[in-house]
């Protein structure tokens, strides 16, 4: 459990010193200089209500939790549990407000971290595009044909020529209902030097 927190710690409390930031919420620092504002809930770019299996690597450290997601226009929801099946921690995001609720992570933990990992890999490509090249940082994605079926969408954001950040995107069809829905998600962070896979847990 101490390592988890001190991985989680490291990814989240990475910001510089507080400056002022014309937003209900505390800018996220893309790279040293360039603060993102994260974006309204109307922006998600499809509805997600599924059980994630997340492994996270954080320089030679790793871990593996389960994180229950819902996410549409209207709310980001989150709650991670470990091995066990124990609530760790549980973050509500509506574009208003912005809970974070632990027992384990430090009241210090800027959730609003969390969320833009969150909106990068799932939020529109236009307004994340928009809303990046305010900050000085490109967001570029591509497509292409996966194996067994699958499509795979890359974005990526960079500045300067210098990539910051890597999201790969699987989608598949579901068998039950028949639509295509993400089926995992791998992002890469080269800046602070951590990473996670995401993997829908099939019921």
């Amino acid at each position: 459990m101490k390592n988890f927190l001190l991985i989680l710690i490291s990814i989240f409390l990475v910001s510089c010193a507080s400056s002022r930031f014309d937003s209900n919420f505390a800018p996220v620092y893309v790279t040293n200089t360039s603060k993102f504002g994260i974006l309204p809930t109307t922006e998600m770019d499809a509805a997600l209500d599924s059980v994630q299996r997340m492994t996270a690597n954080f320089g030679e450290q790793s871990f593996e939790c389960d994180v229950y997601v819902l996410s549409d226009s209207s709310q980001l929801s989150m709650t991670i549990f470990n091995e066990f099946g124990t609530t760790m921690a549980s973050l509500f995001y509506d574009g208003a407000a912005l809970d974070f609720d632990s027992a384990v992570f430090p009241k210090n933990l800027k959730a609003e971290y969390i969320v833009a990992d969150f909106q990068f890999c799932l939020y529109q490509a236009d307004s994340l595009k928009s809303a990046l090249a305010k900050i000085g940082v490109d967001f570029e994605i591509s497509l292409a044909d996966g194996t067994d079926g699958t499509s795979i969408e890359t974005r990526v954001l960079s500045k300067k020529g210098k990539v910051i950040s890597k999201i790969t995107k699987s989608y598949g069809t579901n068998k039950k209902t028949g639509r295509e829905e993400v089926k995992s998600i791998y992002y890469e962070n080269f800046l602070r030097a951590y990473s996670y896979l995401l993997t829908g847990v099939e019921e």
